[in-house]
């Protein structure tokens, strides 16, 4: 309690000079110790001198008041002015946030720019779209004739082997059918007897023939020369098989009709529409191409 009181004194003391009021209290004691011995002259001169005293402390006590007055203005303004700073300082970091947001996002967009620039460089180093579309519309449209060459080719190949499948089974039975011929002339069964009559058939086939020279009891040797056939390579049927000729169904056992000639030798009716028809194959021959140089089929 005691340093409390002592405390209020001294802020007392610090807000009121009390100087003044000391000298007041001293003047007004000794004119009161010395109020018997003066005379009228010097106590109203002590009162007057306790009275200016007392003036200057009221004037004291009066400066006093206004300077608490105007501390606690003074505080009251600074309370104001520390919340206008409090409310300006969050303003103030508002606008530092903001301003960071803003800042980050000016780097993205900068660097944004950055990139798309270097994208744009290279990208204006290649074509144009429309140049590009154009490229690929003319690929597209080569794409599609090579491919309908492919299919011609194709189909080019397919007849080819169609045909060459053909010509080779043609082949072996044109080969066939001129071996089991030249056997059979071998062993004299197209050979016919030249002084029968035509109602000698029977034995004009187990007579001997007199152009052929042989009788059915003399056999020939491979490759002899015949006097109405030739040699064996010089067979009308074999020469006629490489030209592409129609198919000659020849029976393999001779039993086909044959007709007699004037010198008395028998011809077979194949015989006679092979020599009919092979000058002209012939003059055909190699003129199966086209002008592009494909094969017609």
């Amino acid at each position: 309690m005691a340093a409390k009181s002592e405390e209020q004194i001294l802020r007392s003391r610090l807000i009121v000079e009390d100087r003044p009021l000391r000298r007041c209290l001293r003047q007004l004691s000794a004119m009161c110790a010395r109020y018997t011995q003066l005379s009228p002259e010097e106590t109203q001169a002590a009162c007057d001198r306790v009275l200016q005293e007392v003036r200057w402390f009221r004037h004291a006590v009066q400066v006093a008041v206004q300077s608490q007055r105007r501390c606690e203005q003074e505080m009251q303004s600074y309370a104001e002015q520390q919340n206008d700073l409090a409310s300006g300082m969050s303003v103030a970091k508002e606008e530092i946030k903001r301003l960071n947001e803003s800042l980050e996002e000016s780097r993205n967009n900068k660097r944004h720019k950055i990139a798309y620039d270097e994208i744009a460089v290279e990208a204006n180093k290649r074509l144009s779209r429309e140049k590009l579309l154009a490229d690929i519309s003319n690929i597209t449209s080569e794409i599609g004739q090579l491919r309908q060459e492919e299919t011609a080719h194709e189909l080019v190949l397919e007849s080819l082997h169609t045909q060459y499948a053909t010509v080779v089974n043609e082949m072996k039975r044109l080969e066939t059918m001129s071996k089991s011929a030249l056997s059979m002339q071998d062993l004299g069964i197209y050979l016919g007897d030249g002084g029968d009559t035509e109602g000698d058939g029977v034995g004009g086939e187990q007579g001997g023939h007199s152009s052929m020279g042989v009788s059915p009891t003399t056999p020939r040797q491979p490759g002899d020369p015949h006097g109405d056939f030739g040699t064996p390579i010089d067979d009308p049927m074999l020469d006629g098989a490489g030209d592409g000729q129609e198919r000659i169904d020849r029976p393999p056992n001779g039993d086909e009709e044959t007709e007699e000639g004037e010198d008395g030798s028998i011809g077979t009716e194949d015989e006679q529409y092979i020599g009919d028809t092979s000058i002209a194959d012939s003059e055909e021959e190699g003129q199966c191409e086209d002008e592009e140089g494909e094969l017609v089929v």
